[in-house]
C-alpha cells in the first residue's frame, strides 16, 4: 500500500514537471537585451545610444555600428534640445510675458535670435532649422568618441555582428553648448524687441538636459 502511494506521488509529480516544461516551450525563448543595447538605456548623466552592424569585415560591422549610434545619439539629443526651448518658451509666455502680446502665440516661435536671424520664425520653420544644426555639431563632436561597450558576434551565414554603445561625456556636452551658445540658438529674443528674453547659462544646460534624459530613458524602459 505505501509502495503504490509513493509510486502515484513521483507519477503525480513527473506529470506536473512535464507540464511546466510544455508550457515554457510553447512560449518560446525570452530574448535578452544585448548587453549594449542595455548599456544605452541605463540611468546615466551622460547621453548614450546603442548601434550594430553586419559585414564579412569585423571592421567595417564595427564603423557601421558607430555610425549608427552617432547618428541615433545626435537625433535624440536634437529632439531634446528644441523641446527644451520650446518648453522654456512657453514658460515664459504663462508668467514674465502674462498679458502681454508675444509674437510666439501668432506661431513665431522666437523673435530675432541674437546674431542669427533677421526676422521672426515660425515655431515649425525654427525648430527645424535649430534641430538640423544641432544633428550636425552633435555628429561632428562625436566623430572620435571611443565606445563604452562593444560586442562581436559570428552568424551562421559567417558574417559578424557588431553592437556598440557610445556616450556623449561632459566636456562633448560643453562643447555642445560652446557651438550652439555662438549659433544663437540659446538666446532668444521671444518679443521681438532687440533683448534676449531667454539666455541659457551653461548650468541650466546641463541641467535641462540632464533631465530630458532621464525622462527619454524611464519611457524607453517602459516600452521594453
Amino acid at each position: 500500500m505505501q509502495k503504490k502511494l509513493i509510486f502515484a506521488i513521483v507519477f503525480i509529480a513527473l506529470s506536473v514537471s512535464n507540464l511546466c516544461v510544455a508550457q515554457n516551450n510553447s512560449r518560446g525563448v525570452k530574448r535578452e537585451k544585448e548587453e549594449c543595447e542595455a548599456m544605452a538605456l541605463q540611468a546615466a548623466t551622460n547621453p548614450r545610444a546603442a548601434g550594430s552592424g553586419v559585414s564579412n569585415s569585423e571592421s567595417i560591422a564595427f564603423n557601421t555600428a558607430k555610425l549608427q549610434a552617432r547618428n541615433e545619439l545626435a537625433s535624440q539629443i536634437a529632439v531634446e534640445i528644441t523641446s527644451i526651448l520650446q518648453h522654456r518658451v512657453e514658460q515664459y509666455t504663462q508668467t514674465a510675458g502674462a498679458g502681454t502680446h508675444f509674437n510666439v502665440n501668432e506661431d513665431n516661435y522666437r523673435g530675432t535670435v541674437a546674431g542669427n536671424y533677421n526676422k521672426p520664425q515660425t515655431i515649425s520653420g525654427s525648430l527645424e532649422r535649430d534641430s538640423m544644426l544641432i544633428v550636425q555639431k552633435v555628429s561632428q563632436i562625436l566623430t572620435n568618441t571611443v565606445p563604452i561597450c562593444k560586442n562581436s558576434y559570428d552568424l551562421p551565414d559567417g558574417k559578424m555582428q557588431v553592437y556598440v554603445c557610445i556616450e556623449m561625456n561632459l566636456q562633448n556636452q560643453r562643447q555642445l553648448f560652446n557651438e550652439l551658445k555662438e549659433e544663437g540658438i540659446l538666446e532668444i529674443d521671444v518679443n521681438n524687441d532687440g533683448t534676449n528674453d531667454i539666455d541659457f547659462n551653461e548650468k541650466e544646460f546641463l541641467i535641462e538636459l540632464a533631465k530630458v534624459r532621464e525622462d527619454y530613458n524611464a519611457k524607453k524602459a517602459r516600452e521594453e
